[in-house]
């Protein structure tokens, strides 16, 4: 990242993008160049264990190094995982009964398809890739302009609808490049796919800065390849060329943001969608009568009249971005009429324009027999050429990526940079069978979750042994499950639904979470202000909206803490709970808060406990107290 400011600034000397011919050859023999090889798996000693083709390949390192793997989990912990993996909020008590009741071989199955059903799967994996597509529901400084994107909305709707509905990954890609070149006929949803590459920072609108952070957003999130290093001089270390950076800026700036954006619903009815037309109407009747009445003015053009008439468009653009009766519309590119014909700008000064390039694919992947795009702005071409199954990079990272976030970190352990300063992966034939695998079954994200979270390696339990963490202190060879702790949207969100509070509304327009009365709905539907992101966000580690984040940097720091004790939120959901336990036997009432709070019965030393802290205190404030108490736990914050 410090190579690529100090590119843009002009900063690094021309001798640093000299790379012998040798080095070249050598950097695209690297691992992730390679094709995806067939795979099978590895025989393993003791065939007891491995129940799924994945478990033989983990069994097979840890054999290598005298080790074996821990033993099964148990039950409650396990539906506990899952449940916080797919969905991001806990299971409840009759949930947890009924698995541990089901004594079928097909029981933690069934419990996998059932979350994978559910609608809030989509809500919490589409978090995982907002993440990933750098989402934010604002523009970053842009002047006088209005800050607010009005139908970011639409693109995080679209996501969690994603998810939900299986779309392969490849048609993902395909729409969320390229939607506008689709055959979509009346389904116009796809449409709103589009919001990836447009719901970037705006950089004081440099165009740019624009098309380097789409590049950025399009490379790294779905191939794991930096290739913006490559925007004033050749890639340091990987083999991208300057001139492979300047043909894919060419694809971007051959595609323009349409003036109207396309209607997703043509209209709100009511009153509502009346109301708001109304106020349309009249604010563009007052902006095209401005333009009519100071056309000379504007014609001249840097100031007054200018800034008049941006003011006149920025309360459109608030009328759009605020008003509940504004139909959604989707966030497009379009090609432009005429595609740009790209050339290098030496050492990344738009002022001294070098050789032409044409629009075409990275080398590295293509080979040196490529062919220039010719679809329009080659848009569809780029998308169709990261979402092909012979591109050695697209389903080694998203597999990759799965796999972080079921494991808390990657089989590669830079999500997002497969290139030769990568750190190699911990199991590069899993990695491979895994990608093999995931295209074989149709791109399907929920079939390689069933297929990891069905195996053993999934279902071990996360108990510390001297012998694994000597060999293997930071469990890369995962030999036992990696504790985790919740991110902040599933810790509010499980405050929310164990308190009986949490609002089960799907979409819309985003909302303002810390403003009060506060609004129970999911995490993932709050406002995301990249430029004045809240604190509470940046304490408890949110991804930045900034750029393109591979993984969220976890600390533990005071701060957390006195949230959690001192928030009025968080003492609000307290109060629920407390309120949600209607038995005047106080051993029963414990009994029901450990059933809301931890899904499970709580043991006769925890009743003890809970009985000394409220003591002879038998008011409802002291109830609250210690609903409090289980809310701030680390058994509330941590999953095993």
């Amino acid at each position: 990242m410090l190579l690529r400011w100090a590119c843009l600034f002009g900063f690094v000397a021309v001798s640093i993008t000299s790379t012998s011919a040798a080095e070249n050859t050598q950097n695209t023999r690297h691992w992730a160049f390679q094709p995806v090889r067939p795979i099978s798996p590895p025989n393993a000693k003791d065939n007891t264990w491995n129940a799924a083709p994945l478990d033989r390949f983990i069994q097979a390192r840890l054999e290598a190094r005298g080790l074996a793997p821990s033993v099964p989990t148990d039950k409650y912990t396990l539906i506990r995982r899952a449940t916080f993996d797919l969905i991001g909020l806990p299971p409840t008590s009759a949930e947890v009964l009924d698995f541990e009741r089901d004594s079928s071989p097909h029981a933690f199955a069934k419990v996998i398809d059932r979350l994978l059903a559910s609608p809030r799967y989509g809500e919490r994996w589409g978090r995982h890739w907002l993440d990933v597509a750098r989402y934010a529901d604002s523009k970053g400084y842009v002047f006088q302009e209005e800050r607010r994107y009005p139908f970011s909305y639409t693109y995080r709707d679209y996501v969690v609808r994603a998810f939900n509905n299986d779309l392969p990954y490849d048609r993902f890609i395909l729409e969320q490049l390229a939607a506008d070149r689709l055959p979509l006929g009346n389904e116009k949803q796809p449409l709103a796919a589009m919001g990836f590459l447009t719901l970037g920072r705006r950089f004081l609108n440099n165009t740019h800065d624009i098309i380097d952070d789409r590049i950025d957003v399009s490379s790294r999130g779905l191939m794991g390849l930096t290739v913006t290093c490559a925007r004033c001089h050749d890639h340091k270390f990987d083999p991208i060329p300057t001139k492979d950076y300047y043909s894919l800026y060419g694809v971007f700036a051959s595609s323009i943001e349409p003036r109207d954006l396309p209607l997703l619903v043509e209209r709100v009815s009511g009153p509502l969608g009346e109301a708001f037309q109304k106020e349309l109407d009249r604010l563009k009747a007052e902006k095209a009568k401005f333009e009519k009445d100071n056309e000379k003015e504007l014609a001249a053009r840097n100031r007054k009249f200018q800034e008049q008439l941006r003011a006149i468009q920025a309360k459109i653009d608030k009328h759009l971005a605020t008003h509940p009766g504004s139909p959604p519309r989707a966030m497009v590119l379009n090609d432009a009429r005429l595609s740009a014909n790209p050339r290098v700008l030496n050492r990344g000064n738009p002022g001294a324009p070098g050789e032409s390039v044409p629009r075409q694919f990275l080398e590295v992947i293509a080979g040196p027999n490529r062919k220039p795009f010719g679809d329009g702005s080659g848009r569809l071409d780029l998308a169709k050429a990261i979402a092909s199954p012979d591109n050695p990079l697209t389903a080694r990272v998203l597999v990759n990526r799965v796999w972080a976030w079921h494991f808390g970190q990657g089989l590669v352990r830079t999500p997002s940079d497969f290139g030769v300063r990568s750190e190699p992966p911990s199991h590069p034939e899993l990695l491979d069978w895994l990608a093999a695998r995931f295209v074989a079954d149709g791109w399907s994200i929920k079939n390689l979750h069933r297929l990891i979270m069905m195996s053993q390696t999934y279902q071990q339990a996360g108990t510390d042994r001297p012998e694994l963490t000597r060999i293997d202190p930071e469990n890369r060879l995962l030999g036992r499950m990696n504790r985790t702790r919740l991110d902040f949207e599933s810790q509010r969100d499980t405050l929310l639904f164990v308190a009986g509070q949490l609002d089960s509304t799907v979409g819309g327009p985003p909302l303002d979470l810390f403003a009060t009365p506060f609004i129970p709905r999911r995490t993932i539907y709050g406002f995301v202000d990249r430029q004045n992101l809240p604190g509470t966000l940046r304490t408890f580690d949110f991804a930045s909206p900034d750029q393109h984040c591979p993984q969220r940097h976890e600390t533990t720091v005071p701060q957390q803490a006195l949230y959690l004790l001192n928030s009025p939120f968080v003492q609000q959901q307290a109060r629920a709970a407390a309120r949600r336990t209607i038995d005047s036997d106080p051993p029963r009432r414990i009994e029901q808060l450990y059933a809301f709070i931890f899904s499970r019965k709580p043991a006769a030393e925890e009743v003890r406990l809970g009985l000394a802290f409220i003591g002879n205190d038998k008011t409802e404030a002291a109830w609250v107290r210690y609903a409090q108490v289980l809310m701030v736990s680390n058994e509330f914050a941590f999953v095993d």
